[in-house]
């Protein structure tokens, strides 16, 4: 078996790799999202090994790259993400080879940590490897039409999909991006290192999912529809300006369009509209482990480590 980092000329045979290995699922395996995610990403392209055996692709692991920020300091950080092992040459420890084989490259290379939102079934590996949970995402939410979330939570569908806005021209993410005085201040707080280049690559150059943003000279708010098995939920993934804007251009969004319920990361200081809400740790299991950096202490049930849910989701 060799493993080694791999190329540009791999991506094809890592695609169908993910493909055999996990299939298909909300977010495409497909050439064009790889290069989104993994090249074009601001913070760095990623770091990627593969395992090869008779010059077959059998493994590969990815790690995205991210820029945490708090007052005047950067912490370098990858996020495990993709990984896949070929299903005839299970039971090899390819996956493992390759994540500490590449987390070892990392920290040598000066990344401060790692971190992913793993599943009930990758979970138990991690913490094996060195990761520790750091708890659910505090998440608040705010349900608007609560028998609709009934009726779904009865069904029982678990089929996701991403929706268009009836009204896209009202909520253009692109004028937004061209027209709000964006104002990228460290907080006191670690946050992701944010820029204008950032929110063009996360939110407008996406492939798959429409964004929409709501904005006026004071505060901007960024969000998205999904369909899933509570109903139609309107994610608020980042927002930027005064708290007393931010909330204005909530009530707008809440009053002015349909869905089930509203959600933001349960950090935010600002306060969603309606009378039926709940700030509980609702979001994904987010776990973490120490590289170049091993202090993590803030890191622990987000002490200090304040996330957006754009900064979790899709990834």
């Amino acid at each position: 078996m060799n493993i080694r980092p791999s190329t540009q000329s791999d991506i094809p045979n890592i695609i169908q790799l993910l493909k055999a290995s996990l299939g298909e699922s909300m977010m495409p395996k497909s050439e064009e999202y790889w290069q989104w995610k993994h090249i074009n990403n601001p913070f760095g392209a990623s770091p990627v090994w593969v395992a090869e055996e008779a010059g077959e692709l059998i493994g590969v692991r990815a790690f995205m790259q991210w820029n945490w920020e708090k007052e005047a300091k950067i912490y370098r950080a990858i996020r495990a993400v993709d990984t896949a092992t070929d299903p005839n040459h299970q039971g090899k420890g390819i996956f493992k080879k390759l994540t500490l084989g590449l987390l070892e490259q990392c920290e040598a290379e000066g990344i401060h940590l790692v971190y992913n939102t793993p599943n009930n079934q990758s979970k138990p590996g991690y913490l094996k490897m060195g990761w520790e949970e750091v708890g659910k995402l505090p998440i608040q939410i705010s349900i608007k039409k609560p028998i609709r979330i009934a009726i779904a939570k009865l069904k029982g569908d678990q089929k996701t999909e991403f929706l268009e806005l009836l009204n896209p021209q009202d909520y253009n993410l692109e004028k937004a991006l061209i027209d709000f005085n964006f104002k990228f201040e460290a907080s006191s707080e670690w946050n992701s290192k944010y820029s204008l280049d950032y929110l063009k690559w996360r939110y407008q150059q996406i492939p798959i999912i429409p964004y929409y943003a709501h904005f006026n000279t004071k505060a901007c708010v960024i969000f998205r529809l999904k369909a899933g098995g509570l109903g139609v939920e309107l994610r608020v993934c980042d927002v930027f300006g005064d708290k007393h804007s931010v909330e204005q251009l909530l009530d707008e969004i809440y009053y002015q369009n349909d869905f089930d319920y509203m959600s933001i990361s349960g950090f935010e200081s600002v306060k969603l509209p309606g009378i039926l809400k709940q700030n509980k740790k609702l979001g994904p299991d987010v776990t973490i482990r120490t590289l170049a950096e091993k202090d993590l202490d803030e890191f622990r049930n987000f002490k200090n480590w304040y996330p957006a849910l754009g900064d979790l989701e899709v990834f």
